[in-house]
């Protein structure tokens, strides 16, 4: 069983494995681990339900993953299904010419899905969920616990993970020191757990995003006629990989503007650039109403200047990988896992803390030593990132004028 000790105000553990985050990546690992023999412990800085700035679009893979945890058949409410345009994409312009190809239909300048493929959770919806899920497979779990210190206690031959404890207001209550022989870093973009690891990629790549939601009543009606939800993609500057969004929500819309980076670390965009694009997009979007009621530019902008959330996100490096100390194990956005092409990231946290699980139970079991089980989970993960790694040639052909993707795909073919 778990160590706890409490001195004074400060919170003493000892545990075989600490996983400090409890997003998709950390609720995966949770699961995984949850019903083994192991000492765990989970950790997460927030009180849930907690939001977080994302485009709430699950990818294919995470769809069939929460799937399989039953988020459609005990929460169908929380999800939305919906047909998605796009406009100025490579898919978009490769079907330019042809009425129908592969599911999709010409619509306009632009694609129409000839399904409700997209499927959208509100994060705050779904990482609450996630955690549900790891309370009903009994994982021991803390809220409140912000990680803030990592280091080798080399005397112990354990990591030491301390920080501090806050209620749900923010006040603090006290602090914590855990000792763990391994650590999962499930912590986000911004991850202390790969900050203190000391690694050494130089500087990251970073996409730039933000977020506003506006409700049913301030979106445009379907053109289908039928009412069903459209979700859109619209690759609105030409050479640019940079495009916006409109994801239909429980509730209403997410709209938002992701700049991708390029390879060399730079995205061209900066924050009030960003901000700037995401307020002519709003007003796009609001422009497309069916014109029985007018709406004026300042409504627009002024929702716009109280909702607008922006964010910075770490994507997969195209050479570089991160290679962290025995014993430690990072996942989802703390291993810059985030696809560079469209700034995806959730079915990557779920795959790569799934697999942090596999391999901890199995190597632990099996009698690995940190510095084998690390280098195992490296191993297994680089199997991944060389596939994932496709993905900047994806945005290299967002970038690309008409006539030079022409010229790719021909070679391609």
């Amino acid at each position: 069983m778990t160590e706890e000790q409490s001195r004074g105000d400060c919170q003493h553990r000892q545990v075989r494995v600490l996983i400090v985050g409890l997003g998709p990546a950390g609720s995966a690992c949770g699961m995984g681990l949850a019903d083994s023999e192991l000492d765990v412990l989970a950790i997460d800085r927030a009180h849930f339900p907690r939001d977080k700035i994302c485009g709430d679009a699950l990818p294919l893979n995470s769809q069939t993953l929460i799937e399989r945890l039953g988020l459609n058949d005990q929460s169908p409410q929380l999800q939305k299904r919906s047909f998605l345009a796009e406009q100025g994409s490579v898919r978009a312009r490769q079907y330019s010419n042809r009425n129908s190809h592969g599911g999709w239909h010409r619509n306009g300048n632009g694609i129409l899905s000839g399904t409700p493929c997209m499927q959208t959770v509100r994060r705050r919806e779904l990482d609450h969920w996630l955690m549900q899920r790891c309370k009903d497979h009994q994982l021991v779990m803390q809220f409140g616990w912000q990680a803030e210190r990592l280091h080798w206690d080399a005397n112990e031959q354990r990591w030491k993970v301390s920080g501090s404890i806050h209620d749900p207001a923010g006040q603090r209550t006290g602090q914590f020191a855990i000792k763990a022989e391994f650590v999962v870093g499930c912590d986000g973009a911004g991850s202390m757990i790969q900050r203190h690891c000391h690694l050494s990629q130089g500087r990251p790549l970073l996409a730039l995003a933000s977020r506003c939601y506006l409700g049913d009543e301030a979106m445009a009606r379907s053109d289908r006629g039928s009412g069903e939800p459209i979700s859109r993609i619209d690759y609105r500057w030409p050479g640019e990989a940079t495009y916006a969004w409109a994801f239909a929500v429980p509730g209403g819309y997410n709209c938002g503007v992701a700049a991708m980076p390029t390879p060399e670390g730079g995205h061209g965009l900066r924050g009030k650039e960003l901000i700037k694009r995401t307020r002519l997009w709003i007003d796009h979007l609001l422009c497309q109403l069916d014109g029985q009621r007018p709406i004026k530019r300042h409504d627009a902008t002024a929702s716009s200047q109280r909702e607008i959330r922006t964010m910075a996100i770490p994507v997969l490096h195209p050479i570089a990988q991160l290679q962290p100390p025995a014993g430690v194990l990072l996942t989802g956005d703390a291993a810059s896992l985030v696809d560079p092409h469209q700034g995806h990231g959730i079915d990557r946290a779920m795959e790569s803390g799934a697999l942090a699980a596999e391999v901890l139970r199995n190597g632990i079991s099996a009698g690995l030593g940190p510095q084998e089980l690390t280098e195992h989970f490296q191993d297994r993960l680089h199997t991944w990132i060389e596939i994932w790694r496709q993905d900047w040639h994806a945005l290299a052909l967002e970038r690309m004028d008409d006539q030079a993707l022409n010229q790719a795909l021909v070679g391609l073919s």
